[in-house]
């Protein structure tokens, strides 16, 4: 019945957004996020592992509980399905109240005014020169040469700046910013890379999660990104499009570069699909340190390969597709689209 409860608001915010931001994102979110803080989140680790063993000792009981209650293996095995369906029945309810509604809400570029759209090969490239001009100025003031990036501050450090620039970009657009989401590591190192994923938030917990094996450039951007979700921002694209937009403001030059990269590396994806031989051109002409800095995160990536990539990312496709998101795991590629409309609503571009 929870699940089903669950389902049915589900609906009901599915077909008026505005309803979702003010019963939820402006009302009861908040109160979840803030109780999430002051309890779990004060744990020092990953309170999933609670979570997991919490689960597997209940489906024991549950179980158990069955076997106990009938004597007839029929019985039994009726009652403990039954148990089971409650359970994740539950695990529906919660997913959806704690943090799940979020994916109902009138879209970010919206209540932004931005209005994203495809990129030619020529806006492409526009683009990419504009970004790597920024990268050329930010690389120089991190370092003089372009030898690999040396590395210092750590991940509390980071994760301290980032939510507090955070914080302060989502009060400068009016967008609801609750609480004081975390991130925390996740062991073992690798563990998620194995996967198939970099980060993951896990709205039973309030906690994002990301794997502390990941390169330093790549590592940050998705801290950011996992805060964003924290935040309640659900579509990934959207998730990315804050992570890139409080980087790229940060009073950091490593997290502006951090940021300003990985819009970069999307836009090259998008080139490469594009057009293979103004690919190979943009390549030969790019910045030998800004050329170092993707080939040392490329080959950083390439020594711990997924188990299941496939497997992954079709579930993740049809995970988000269930919540309405259409493009699936295409959605975590709209960053150039959204930069450009960001730039461009800004003043900071002109318009085609």
């Amino acid at each position: 019945m929870a699940g089903l409860l669950a389902i049915l608001i589900r609906w009901l915010l599915g077909s008026s957004p505005e309803l979702a931001e003010t019963w939820y994102a402006s009302g009861l979110f908040p109160i979840i996020r803030g109780f999430l803080d002051r309890t779990l989140l004060q744990l020092p680790f990953p309170t999933v592992y609670v979570f997991l063993l919490g689960l597997v000792g209940l489906l024991f009981l549950v179980v158990r509980q069955a076997l106990i209650k009938k004597k007839c293996i029929p019985g039994s095995i009726w009652l403990a399905f039954r148990g089971v369906v409650n359970v994740f029945g539950w695990i529906v309810f919660s997913f959806f109240f704690l943090w799940g509604f979020n994916y109902y809400r009138i879209p970010l570029y919206s209540q932004l005014s931005l209005t994203p759209e495809p990129l030619s090969l020529v806006l492409t490239l526009e683009e990419m020169k504009l970004t790597e001009s920024g990268l050329r100025s930010l690389r120089s003031e991190i370092a003089a040469d372009s030898m690999p990036l040396a590395y210092s501050e750590n991940f509390r450090t980071w994760e301290n700046r980032l939510k507090m620039e955070m914080k302060s970009v989502l009060m400068a657009l009016n967008y609801p910013m609750p609480g004081h989401p975390t991130v925390k590591p996740l062991y073992p190192a690798g563990f998620m890379r194995r996967m198939g994923i970099f980060g993951i938030y896990f709205p039973f917990t309030g906690e994002g999660y990301l794997d502390p094996s990941l390169h330093p450039i790549e590592k940050v951007f998705t801290l950011a990104h996992e805060l964003a979700h924290g935040f309640g921002v659900t579509d990934e694209g959207e998730a990315n499009f804050v992570a890139w937009l409080v980087c790229s403001q940060s009073s950091d030059t490593f997290l502006q570069y951090a940021g300003e990269l990985k819009l970069f590396r999307y836009q090259l994806n998008d080139l490469f699909r594009m057009d293979r031989n103004a690919y190979e051109q943009f390549i030969a002409t790019m910045a030998t340190e800004i050329r170092t800095d993707i080939r040392e995160i490329q080959q950083h990536n390439l020594e711990i390969l997924p188990y299941f990539r496939e497997l992954s990312r079709k579930s993740n496709d049809l995970y988000l597709k269930s919540q309405g998101i259409k493009a699936g795991v295409k959605s975590y590629a709209q960053l150039p689209m959204l930069a450009r409309a960001w730039r461009i609503n800004s003043g900071k571009q002109d318009p085609p």
